[in-house]
């Protein structure tokens, strides 16, 4: 399982081949969100994509 990081360095995740897991902050529960692989993950400033920064993470699916 690897850790993800948001820029500032705090965990956002964690990527376990083609799942995701998300722990809840508030009730620490467990969210597992299971993909078809993961293609990149991108940084963006706000939810509309206006800024987009410029690190793109690309994923190695194994």
């Amino acid at each position: 399982m690897e850790n993800f990081r948001c820029q500032c360095k705090k965990i956002v995740c964690q990527i376990e081949g083609d799942t995701i897991v998300i722990k809840c902050r508030h009730c620490k529960r467990y969210i597992y969100i299971n993909t078809k692989g993961i293609v990149n993950i991108e940084y963006k400033l706000g939810p509309e994509g206006g800024n987009v920064s410029t690190n793109i993470v690309q994923i190695d699916n194994k």
